[in-house]
């Protein structure tokens, strides 16, 4: 059985109480974010696939949910963590990594993200549990 490690970024501006969103190439909405390489912690895979398919910098502050998927032929973990944009929130445009980005508002992105069972303002209000990394 082949296992895999994901991770995608929640990030939130508070500001503008909007969330980023990606689209990928079958023109399905999600957090950015990617498979977890063996060299990579998941922090670093999570800044790298964010930087590459939006161009914005993160700063990692939580995590906030854990999805398990098993079937018989895989098991894959997916990490959503909490992040917050820094710098520059210029995005970037058209790559082969994601097909869209663009900043939602929370109410609309409720209806464009399947988040498995919690509602995006769960998650703007939840605070997460602290990542700590010891590599």
């Amino acid at each position: 059985m082949k296992r895999s490690i994901h991770v995608q970024a929640f990030v939130y501006n508070e500001k503008k109480d909007e969330i980023l969103v990606v689209r990928d190439r079958n023109l399905a909405w999600a957090f950015p974010g990617g498979h977890v390489e063996t060299d990579q912690t998941m922090e670093e895979a999570l800044a790298s696939k964010v930087k590459e398919q939006t161009n914005i910098n993160i700063e990692i502050e939580s995590i906030l949910h854990c999805k398990e998927r098993r079937a018989t032929w895989e098991h894959v973990c997916t990490f959503v963590f909490r992040a917050k944009p820094i710098g520059d929130t210029m995005l970037a445009s058209n790559n082969d990594n994601a097909f869209r980005v663009k900043w939602v508002p929370i109410p609309l992105a409720d209806d464009l993200l399947a988040v498995d069972q919690l509602s995006l303002n769960e998650l703007v209000r939840s605070e997460g549990v602290l990542y700590e990394n010891y590599t």
